[in-house]
């Protein structure tokens, strides 16, 4: 068992010279800790959040408890005998086995190099599959080439179904990647790769390097949706507080609502419970959104929808067409002067769902978000704001220069996975990117946000909402319907809503970046 041990953090940030900032744990743990279900979809930087919660969950008097890690079906994650998947991916599994390379093969390994087995892993694969006939040959706005042939392709379906799946295509996204099926309920194949391609073989070297059994915790049995379900339900009579944390598409959550609403007995609940009543004991939150409190940035003076004009006032987000593409990028604007209106009026509107540079979580499955934003359960958001100060630039650096502090499997793994793709041209390197998702949980039991009410501010994700738009392939009311930014403007939100717009600095820590270094820097070197 890891354990984190103060003295021995201390004194390394003694010895080493580290100044700066230095967490201090509150001087009283909290007689319960906070129980949490971790849902993601298999980024690199989940994998940091479920490795940081699982270390903090140990010890003796631990502030959370990790109870399980469901595993998403859309976003990055990588479900088997999915969407070419693992044919397509051979080349990269190498050594590897097809269930090695899945989102929950990974997702053990990792629970495996923290050594923690009180979270099993539920997956979300599977839930709603469907095969569909891909066109291997389209024309520049998605439309097959007449004579083409097709390929039967199967693939995992968000909360909205087949509709709101589609197109799915042949596409080479990047100058350095080749053609793959690109669907609108994922991430692009070049990121998606990178699990494949760096995390899977650096968390492996971890355990082999400090001889750690890998711990078998999934369980195929069961599903995601209905492990949440039935937790909610558990927490509910017995009266446990829960908080369910998610750091990519709400998918599952949402299924999970469905699922009690229909038939709460099955799931262990009173007959006639409605969401509603699990409100005392049930919170959720999430990593997602890029909050804008300018109106003007989203609507003029008119109240029209901004980016229905042929060059848009660009806002926070990192979805975003560039020059026909559709480009997923991290806080990257498009060349200036881009001009959208052939996307907006012309035929590539039946191509593509999106114009705005989006923000991914929320975008990926929106119809999921609206569910559980109207689900009356209490919502807490850390958005782009907040995460764009938890900077994870130097960490892997700072691990490296600590060797006789950081000799373990889990700095190991960091250190190693910092550094994997650089050089990568084209590709984000890990170590200039963030800690989203581990700001979201660490949260939860550290005062690191600055949580207010929600009042009157402007979400800038998701596709473009507007009943007059027209943008994307979709029907004016289902884009509506994943617009979450129109449904907060007006007021489709029933939700209590807390959002953390911005981070809350140690004293001597100009920008959030030392503080939140440390305390992981705490959590993973400090593992006995």
């Amino acid at each position: 068992m890891f354990r984190f041990n103060l003295k021995c953090f201390l004194s390394s940030l003694l010895l080493t010279g580290i100044t700066g900032v230095v967490w201090l744990p509150p001087a009283a743990a909290a007689a319960d800790p906070i129980r949490v279900i971790l849902d993601h979809d298999g980024g690199f930087e989940d994998y940091y959040a479920v490795l940081v919660v699982a270390l903090a969950s140990q010890g003796k008097a631990p502030p959370v408890k990790l109870i399980g890690v469901t595993t998403a079906p859309n976003g990055e994650s990588y479900c088997n005998n999915s969407n070419g998947y693992p044919d397509l991916k051979q080349a990269l599994l190498g050594q590897f086995s097809v269930a090695e390379g899945t989102i929950d093969g990974i997702t053990q390994k990792i629970l495996s190099v923290a050594q923690y087995s009180n979270a099993k892993i539920y997956s979300g694969c599977d839930v709603r599959a469907t095969t569909i006939s891909v066109p291997n040959e389209t024309d520049e706005f998605g439309k097959p080439i007449p004579g083409t042939e097709f390929t039967p392709v199967r693939v995992q379906l968000p909360l909205a179904g087949k509709p709101a799946l589609e197109p799915c295509l042949f596409h080479k996204e990047f100058v350095f990647s080749e053609r793959d099926i690109v669907c609108w309920n994922e991430f692009n194949r070049p990121f998606r790769d990178e699990t494949l391609r760096y995390v899977l073989p650096k968390v492996q070297d971890a355990l082999n390097t400090f001889k750690l059994p890998e711990l078998k915790l999934i369980r195929p049995k069961k599903k995601a949706p209905d492990f949440i379900a039935e937790s909610m339900c558990d927490a509910y009579r017995s009266q446990k507080p829960l908080t369910i944390l998610s750091v990519g598409p709400v998918t599952n959550l949402a299924r999970a609502y469905i699922k009690i609403e229909r038939n709460p007995k099955a799931y262990g609940c009173p007959r006639k419970t409605k969401l509603s009543d699990l409100k005392s004991v049930i919170s959720t939150r999430f990593m997602g959104g890029a909050w804008d409190t300018n109106k003007a940035d989203n609507f003029d003076a008119n109240g029209n929808y901004r980016l229905n004009e042929p060059f848009p006032t660009w806002t926070a987000g990192n979805i975003y067409f560039q020059a026909g593409e559709h480009i997923f990028g991290m806080h990257h604007l498009p060349f200036p002067g881009t001009n959208f209106e052939a996307i907006q009026t012309g035929e590539q509107k039946k191509a593509f769902n999106s114009l705005n540079n989006a923000e991914f979580n929320f975008w990926i499955d929106a119809p999921a978000m609206a569910k559980v934003l109207n689900s009356s359960i209490p919502v807490s958001i850390v958005p782009l704001n907040a995460t764009d100060s938890a900077r994870l630039q130097g960490f892997g650096d700072r691990l490296k220069n600590n060797p006789s502090q950081c000799a373990t499997a889990p700095a190991q793994f960091i250190q190693t996975l910092q550094f994997a793709n650089s050089p990568a041209p084209g590709v984000f390197v890990f170590d200039t990117l963030f800690f989203w998702d581990t700001l979201a949980a660490t949260s939860l039991w550290n005062d690191f946000a600055n949580f207010e009410n929600f009042h009157d501010l402007e979400i800038t994700t998701l596709t473009n909402g507007d009943p007059t738009t027209v943008t994307g392939q979709l029907p004016a009311a289902e884009l509506f319907r994943r617009d979450i930014g129109s449904l907060f403007r007006r007021g489709q939100v029933s939700n209590p809503v807390t959002l953390a717009l911005s981070t809350k600095p140690a004293n001597g820590d100009p920008d959030f970046k030392t503080t939140i270094q440390n305390y992981v820097f705490g959590l993973v070197c400090t593992a006995q």
